[in-house]
């Protein structure tokens, strides 16, 4: 099996790389979601609420009073109801009366949250302005116990959390304006910043619309300004830039799960002159302009790999580390190997890459 994953390994770095769409790659600044919050009281629970919790009895009072119940000075009962902070959030270009999803937590000494109805709740913005309403039937969370679920039986495997969701359980009532009629200029955010993406974007974009319209400000930022001919229809312009193909580029970066032995990199991480032993295997890397070794100078001058007692790869300088896994696998190395001489080469300072343990 290990042997497999090496050649997986090196033919998905070996791929070929197709371009992203920009909106994959970047947003419209302005085009963002927003947090929205607040406060209800979840009722109807079956003897899981809070227990003699005081805020929980002035919400429910001030409740009663609103709907014309006069409660006085009656102790309120909150066994079957819980105070909680409910959350959503509203995308972008959301109108009214749209439906938003919804989560309650509770903030009190309730055990459950399950079988409980969330009483109408008003959810603000950052702004301090109400944006929607929720109300609805909580459907609790759970999550698996500790041992895992293994051993026990019927429901012990898992238990309830005092966190819940509501599907579709707030209407939006106020809308953020988006007027793009009115915008001079567009602005892309990069959602990883890079120097190259960002000047290939704003390449791609000027070949698109066929002028100098798109610039690149810096790692993270494409500025647009519309043709002209778009200026009445900003809509059709930001349509058609969107699914524009750019060719993203990253940092090269090799993640390392060691738990479960996988190996996660690409055909550009690169590998400086060095020679390294690890157990029964050799791997050398050569500058083309030293002299070879006997048996591997043709290996050398090619680049490509030469095998000595199946022990001794030889390589020229700047070989990606797809080449060696590749050589690795024939020669019956397991991915614990490659791992080991990752971390070699990158102690070493021979590895063009960032490495990354999970």
């Amino acid at each position: 099996m290990k042997k497999v994953f090496l050649t997986l390994l090196v033919l998905g770095a070996s791929a070929p790389s197709f371009g992203a769409r920009l909106k994959d790659i970047a947003t419209l600044k302005g085009a963002r979601a927003n947090q929205l919050f607040g406060y209800g009281i979840v009722v109807g629970l079956a003897g899981s609420g809070d227990k003699s919790n005081e805020l929980t009895e002035n919400s429910l009072g001030l409740v009663l009073r609103g709907l014309g119940v006069d409660v006085k000075n009656q102790k309120m009962e909150t066994k079957n109801a819980a105070a909680v902070i409910v959350t959503a959030t509203l995308p972008p270009y959301a109108k009214g009366g749209t439906r938003l999803d919804v989560q309650v937590s509770s903030v009190g000494s309730a055990s459950s949250l399950e079988g409980g109805t969330l009483m109408m709740s008003s959810l603000r913005g950052a702004d301090g302005k109400v944006y929607a309403m929720a109300s609805g039937k909580v459907l609790a969370l759970k999550k698996m116990a500790a041992s895992g679920g293994a051993g026990g039986g019927g429901g012990s495997n898992s238990q309830n959390l005092v966190t819940g969701l509501i599907p579709g359980g707030a209407s939006l009532e106020r809308e953020i304006p988006q007027n793009f009629a009115s915008m001079k200029e567009f602005r892309y955010q990069l959602l990883n910043p890079d120097f190259t993406t960002s000047v290939r974007m704003a390449r791609r974009i000027n070949e698109e619309l066929g002028g100098k319209y798109a610039t690149a400000v810096d790692a993270g930022t494409v500025d647009v300004l519309p043709p002209y001919h778009y200026e009445a229809n900003p809509v059709e312009l930001l349509a058609q830039i969107e699914v524009i193909d750019v060719e993203a580029d990253t940092r090269s970066k090799v993640v390392i799960n060691a738990k479960t032995g996988t190996v996660v990199l690409g055909d550009q991480v690169r590998i400086a002159p060095v020679a390294i032993a690890q157990g029964n295997l050799k791997i050398e890397i050569r500058d083309e302009r030293a002299p070879a070794a006997e048996g591997g100078a043709a290996a050398a001058a090619e680049g490509e790999s030469t095998k000595k007692d199946q022990k001794l790869i030889v390589m020229k300088k700047g070989a990606s580390i797809a080449d060696i896994a590749s050589s690795l696998n024939e020669m019956g190395a397991s991915s614990e190997d490659l791992i080991s001489l990752l971390q070699a080469l990158k102690a070493s300072g021979a590895l063009m890459a960032e490495i990354e343990m999970q």
